[in-house]
């Protein structure tokens, strides 16, 4: 996995499993963000994405920073990277979560989460 790149995985964390968008946050310990068509109903750290930010997507989506997650080994083997996302983006993100922290993060996920995010800007 590559720090920054936007991945689909394929995917059981999910009811029913599907196919998911995702950011690697850490390629060292595999942990990314997941993006979301809808923001979750909890409201939490829920970043809103133009449809013309990446490839990738087609339509306004969420990126959930609520929290960080991991797949397993054989969901990460089989991803398809669909390539970074734009230094724009994430100095976009950085912004919103310095002024929006979500209360959900610990405070190592909050600075990995930052400071990962800073190197791609």
């Amino acid at each position: 996995m590559i720090l920054g790149h936007l991945y689909v995985v394929s995917t059981t964390l999910t009811r029913p499993p599907k196919d998911k968008l995702a950011i690697c946050v850490c390629n060292e310990r595999n942990l990314f963000v997941w993006i979301n068509t809808n923001p979750r109903p909890h409201g939490v750290g829920q970043f809103k994405i133009d449809g013309n930010s990446h490839g990738a997507l087609n339509h306004e989506s969420h990126l959930d920073c609520s929290r960080l997650t991991t797949f397993l080994p054989a969901e990460l083997h089989a991803a398809q990277d669909r390539g970074p996302i734009s230094p724009e983006l994430a100095s976009a993100i950085v912004e919103w979560l310095e002024a929006e922290r979500p209360i959900t993060l610990t405070d190592g996920h909050y600075k990995l989460l930052l400071d990962n995010l800073r190197a791609i800007a």
